[in-house]
């Protein structure tokens, strides 16, 4: 199987940016995006639609929910568990994941990571390696445009 995996972090909490967010904020904000995708990256989904809401067997809430891609008007039905207070996982029906997670470094300071495994099980070498370019310039806008929306929804009083 042809699979792209790809992470990429960025400072929640960058110089000159604010306000500054603490981890329960940045957490409320994880969970609305479970529910609203388009709120945090308009670029990529168009939509979100959730279908059922129920826990695993650890407690953890899973959400099933279909989201429409931006670009294409494609629909994926995707399985969505939170995690808390650092992870979220989005898992789509051909075997793709995503992973949202909020981690700490050594000073306290707060980053955002987004892991991708975008699985494309027909595509020729050269198919995956154009999807991994265009996958991987998808990470840094996914992540810097949550965390800017993150901010914009501080200022707003949302979280």
């Amino acid at each position: 199987m042809s699979t792209n995996n790809i992470a990429f972090t960025a400072p929640i909490n960058p110089a000159g940016a604010g306000p500054a967010l603490k981890r329960e904020q940045v957490w409320a904000a994880l969970r609305l995006k479970i529910r609203s995708a388009e709120t945090f990256v308009p670029q990529a989904i168009e939509s979100t639609t959730v279908i059922s809401e129920s826990t695993d067997p650890n407690g953890n809430p899973v959400t099933v929910r279909d989201i429409v891609f931006t670009a294409d008007k494609r629909k994926v039905r995707e399985t969505v568990t939170a995690y808390e207070p650092s992870r979220v996982q989005f898992i789509q029906p051909d075997g793709s994941s995503v992973n949202n997670i909020v981690s700490e470094g050594a000073d306290g300071e707060l980053f955002m990571t987004y892991t991708f495994e975008w699985r494309h099980p027909d595509a020729s070498k050269e198919e995956l390696a154009a999807l991994l370019e265009r996958e991987k310039a998808m990470s840094k806008v996914a992540v810097e445009g949550t965390i800017t929306a993150l901010h914009q929804l501080a200022k707003e009083g949302k979280i």
